[in-house]
C-alpha cells in the first residue's frame, strides 16, 4: 500500500546532488533525477527504485545513510526552511510533525516522552518501506538536527531500524555516534529530552511566520486519497483482530457500499487481498515480538485454521519461519 503512495519530488534533488559531487551526471539516472521538479509528487515506488538504482552504481558505498549525511533544506522544500526558522527543535518537531504530509504520505513520525528520553517513531500501518529510503529518513533527521543546532556531533541515545541487521553494523554506528538495533517493531530515533530545549542556530520568527503561511497553502492543495488509505489500513486491522476480514465487513466499517469500495481500490491501484495479507503480517511481527503468546495463539489471532498455515504464510512473506524472526527481535 506504501508503495503508492507519495513523496515530494524536492528529494530527487538530494540524488541528483549526490551524483554531482560523485561526477557521474553523464547517465540515464541523473537525466531522468532531472524531470522531477520543486512542486512535483513521486511514489514511494518510484522513490525506492530510485534510489535502487543510485545504490545499484556505487555498490561499495553506503549510499543511504551517505545520502542522509547530505540532507540540506532545499532537499526538503518548504517543511525545511520552515523547521530551519524555528526557535528551539522542540519547535522544529513539531512544525515537521504538522506538515510533514509535504515531504511524504503515510506514516508520520510520532513523539513520545517517557523518562528522560524523546522518542520519535514511525509506525508501518501502511506497510514496509524499503531499508535504503529508511536510511535516508533517519540519517537526514539526524543530520538535519545537527545543522538546525549547529552542533555536528550531537549523538542519539539510540537507533531502531525494522530490517534485519547487514553483515557490517560499523557504519551505522559510525553514522548515529549510538547502539543501533536491527529488526525491531518500529523505525525510531532516542535522545535526551534535553535536546527539545536547543536553539536552533538560523531562528528567524518572521520568517517562521511567512513559510507557515506557505506551508499551510500548500499542504491544503494535496490530493485527500491518503484520507481513505488511513481508514482503510484502520479497517483492515480492526477486521482481522476481530475476525471480520470479508470485503463487506470492511466496506460497513467504512460506511460505504462494497461495490464503493472496490471502485475506490481500483482507483488507487490497490488490491483487498493483498493489502489484508500486508496488515496480518505487520500483526504477526508485532505478537510474535510479545513473548506471552505462542504461536498456535497468534496463528488464531490472525485468522488461520492452523499454525502450520500461519507459519507457511510468514515465511513466503518473510523469507523466515515465525520462530527465526523471534529470534532476531
Amino acid at each position: 500500500m506504501l508503495a503508492q503512495l507519495q513523496v515530494s519530488g524536492d528529494l530527487a534533488g538530494l540524488l541528483r546532488d549526490y551524483l554531482q559531487e560523485q561526477g557521474d551526471i553523464h547517465c540515464e539516472l541523473y537525466t531522468r533525477l532531472q524531470s522531477f521538479s520543486a512542486s512535483s509528487r513521486m511514489s514511494f515506488g518510484q522513490w525506492w527504485d530510485l534510489l535502487d538504482r543510485l545504490q545499484a552504481r556505487f555498490p561499495n558505498r553506503m549510499v543511504g545513510l551517505e545520502l542522509g549525511q547530505r540532507v540540506r533544506p532545499s532537499h526538503l522544500g518548504v517543511i525545511g526552511y520552515l523547521t530551519l526558522a524555528s526557535d528551539t527543535v522542540a519547535d522544529a518537531l513539531a512544525a515537521f510533525q504538522r506538515y510533514q504530509r509535504l515531504l511524504h504520505d503515510g506514516d508520520k513520525a510520532a513523539m513520545q516522552l517517557n523518562d528522560g528520553v524523546m522518542t520519535l517513531y514511525w509506525s508501518r500501518d501502511y506497510g514496509p518501506s524499503s531499508r535504503l529510503s529508511d536510511e535516508v529518513l533517519v540519517a537526514g533527521l539526524l543530520n538535519f538536527i545537527r545543522v538546525m543546532t549547529a552542533r555536528p556531533s550531537l549523538a542519539a541515545m539510540q537507533v531502531d531500524f525494522t530490517f534485519a541487521a547487514p553483515a557490517d553494523i560499523n557504519p551505522y554506528q559510525a553514522v548515529f555516534a549510538s547502539p543501533v538495533l536491527f529488526s525491531q517493531a518500529y523505525t525510531a530515533l532516542h535522545f535526551p529530552v534535553s535536546y527539545l530545549e536547543l536553539p536552533v542556530s538560523n531562528s528567524d520568527p518572521t520568517l517562521r511566520e511567512l513559510l507557515e503561511r506557505q506551508a499551510q497553502a500548500s499542504i491544503a492543495v494535496l490530493p485527500q486519497d491518503e484520507n481513505f488509505s488511513h481508514a482503510l489500513r484502520g479497517a483492515l486491522l480492526r477486521g482481522l483482530q476481530s475476525g471480520r476480514t470479508g470485503s463487506s465487513a470492511i466496506a460497513a466499517m467504512l460506511n460505504m457500499s462494497e461495490r464503493t469500495l472496490f471502485r475506490r481500490l481500483q482507483d488507487q491501484g490497490l488490491n483487498f487481498k493483498q493489502l489484508q495479507s500486508q496488515i496480518r503480517m505487520q500483526l504477526a511481527r508485532e505478537y510474535l515480538a510479545d513473548a506471552r503468546l505462542t504461536q498456535s495463539e497468534i496463528a488464531l489471532l490472525l485468522g488461520y485454521s492452523e499454525q502450520s498455515a500461519f507459519n507457511r504464510a510468514f515465511k513466503r512473506e518473510t523469507g523466515m519461519t515465525p520462530r527465526q524472526f523471534q529470534l532476531t527481535t
